[in-house]
């Protein structure tokens, strides 16, 4: 991510095998998606830094071939933004990833933000 945020903690790709379903590069798609939230809420938003604060928690869903059907992926982050008006903030939360009917046609990934603090900084 040329340009982007400053990123800190989170795992390589290569030591994440079960992430491979949100593409090969998790932590871009991570960043851009949560960017993309926040900007929604406020467009003035400039996200300066991404820091994963633990190991994502993975919890696998297998159907009875075999095979992973469902994926959840949480990430404990910790945010830090400068709004709009140019404060600046700490954000801490989590960000899941949930993917349903993988390997199928009827494939789907959604992704939500629960917040937990924010704090001017």
């Amino acid at each position: 991510m040329t340009g982007g945020p400053e990123l800190f903690g989170f795992p390589p790709p290569a030591s994440l095998p079960d992430l491979r379903w949100l593409g090969p590069d998790y932590v871009s798609v991570l960043v851009y998606d949560l960017t993309q939230g926040l900007l929604r809420q406020d467009a003035g938003t400039r996200v300066m830094g991404v820091r994963c604060e633990g190991e994502p928690e993975l919890l696998a869903t297998v159907d009875p071939a075999g095979l992973i059907r469902a994926h959840d992926a949480t990430f404990p982050l910790q945010v830090f933004v400068s709004d709009g008006a140019g404060r600046r903030w700490r954000l801490r939360g989590r960000w899941t990833y949930s993917g349903r009917e993988l390997g199928s046609a009827a494939a789907s990934i959604d992704h939500f933000w629960q917040l937990l603090s924010a704090e001017g900084v």
